[in-house]
């Protein structure tokens, strides 16, 4: 039994050589290459989500089943539903769905099996002809269909998956079940029909959300598909993933209509942390961020990066540390997320370049012979003690920041180089803070952070 296509000639061409035309002026070149087995995707119309939905696409992982978790936007039930359906059907031609696959879940899931759920919905649908257009692509090469046929065996099946009323949790645990054979799209638009100032701050703190994995934070609200986010990013948190942006915008960005817009995001799972990625990926382009700034400050320009990375719009706090024949000649950073992270690293160059009280603005014949290096941090953890000594049993290898009322100070975690020994670190760090080296008191209080560390070993030229 085949669902037809609802909502070819609405949502996304009927035309497939108009269809698999529109789905590859999406596509860009990346320079990046990242699979994924799990992505986040929008599902409006292709005219307003589209290209952000490819550019999660463009990271996703063949596998031998792909699960299409998404909301359901007309039928209320509880938990999740499943269809009996054989196929799915586009433009672009007939998907299996996985039935045996179906009827497994239904025996360890809670579940309703029903086709009608379906039949209505555009969350599921409206990602097929993604999967279609990039794993089976129209025209392609005797190369690239040897390597597609190599990659994938036979034919990916999907399993379509609508969400109703039940605890991400069940989501959590259907990922962990079929990871090993499988991948995922999770299927949600972001905020709804707020102007486009309030829709982008509201879609700023879930991609923010979503990429700390701060998911007691969530409120409703924020995603029509927030159950399926929260499963996936509670998965991510419970086997080290972090989800990294691919893009995110509004439909204010491509109407003329501000006043009720829609957010669209993709974000993609990485196997490691944020700062993992960007050092695999961007180190070099992070340090030479930080050194463009200051020469651009220098000659009293405007500094604007060309073809920024979507991981680098992402919040973050940094530090920038300046060297001059082996000796600091400023350091100035944010302990706090509180600003896109390549706004963070341009504003921390500069200022440790001229904002450091400790020294007198960097001149221009200075510049040749500097020395940068970036630390990108991790988020602040309170550290829980009982005295001094457990204290010092948990301080290494980390950053650190001490408070006690209004006196604070932090070391990043490369001072560990200079200061080896716990007790002295401690100690210097309280004389930081502008307290006694023996100091101690019942409201002290430390927090404690990594953080990845970019040094540029040569001279910049």
């Amino acid at each position: 039994m085949n669902k037809n296509a609802t909502f070819a000639g609405t949502f996304y061409p009927a035309d497939s050589e108009e269809l698999n035309n529109l789905i590859n002026s999406y596509k860009e070149e990346r320079t990046v290459e990242c699979k994924s087995k799990a992505i986040i995707v929008p599902h409006a119309g292709y005219i307003f989500s589209g290209h952000a939905a490819m550019s999660g696409f463009q990271h996703l992982e063949p596998s031998e089943n792909i699960f299409i978790i998404a909301p359901s936007h007309h039928e209320d039930f509880k938990n999740i539903a499943l269809p009996e359906y054989t196929y799915f059907d586009t433009p672009l031609g007939s998907i299996e769905v996985n039935n045996r696959l179906i009827k497994e879940i239904a025996e360890k899931f809670p579940c309703i099996i029903a086709n009608e759920i379906f039949d209505n919905e555009h969350a599921i649908e409206v990602q097929l002809p993604f999967l279609q257009n990039i794993f089976y692509p129209q025209k392609q090469s005797a190369a690239d269909f040897v390597k597609n046929l190599k990659k994938l065996g036979h034919r990916i099946k999907i399993v379509p998956i609508l969400v109703g009323r039940c605890d991400y949790r069940l989501i959590s645990d259907l990922i962990s079940t079929y990871w090993e054979n499988s991948s995922f799209i999770i299927s949600s638009d972001l905020s709804h029909f707020y102007n486009q100032a309030q829709c982008r701050q509201i879609d700023t703190y879930t991609a923010t959300i979503i990429e700390t994995g701060r998911i007691e934070r969530f409120e409703p609200e924020q995603a029509c598909g927030l159950i399926g986010i929260k499963g996936l990013v509670d998965f991510a948190n419970n086997n080290g993933c972090t989800l990294i942006r691919t893009e995110m915008y509004n439909s204010g960005d491509i109407s003329e209509d501000k006043d009720r817009v829609v957010g669209y995001g993709s974000w993609f799972l990485y196997s490691g942390s944020r700062n993992d990625f960007i050092e695999k990926f961007y180190a070099k382009q992070v340090l030479s961020i930080a050194k463009l700034s200051i020469e651009s400050a220098i000659k009293e320009e405007n500094f604007i990066p060309q073809n920024i990375p979507t991981v680098l719009t992402e919040f973050g706090a940094s530090f920038v540390t300046l060297k001059l024949n082996g000796e600091l000649r400023g350091c100035i950073g944010s302990i706090y997320p509180t600003k896109p992270l390549i706004l963070d690293i341009i504003d921390n160059a500069k200022n440790a370049a001229f904002q450091d009280p400790r020294f007198e603005p960097l001149t221009a014949e200075e510049v040749p012979h500097l020395e940068i290096s970036v630390s990108i941090l991790s988020a602040i953890e309170r550290i829980n003690f009982k005295d001094e000594k457990d204290l010092l049993s948990k301080i290494y290898p980390y950053g650190i920041i001490i408070a006690e009322r209004e006196k604070r100070a932090v070391y990043l975690p490369v001072v560990w180089e200079q200061l080896p020994d716990r007790e002295i670190f401690l100690n210097s760090l309280k004389e930081k803070a502008g307290l006694p080296a023996r100091y101690f008191s019942r409201t002290f209080e430390a927090y404690k952070f990594s953080a990845l560390y970019l040094e540029e070993n040569n001279e910049i030229n």
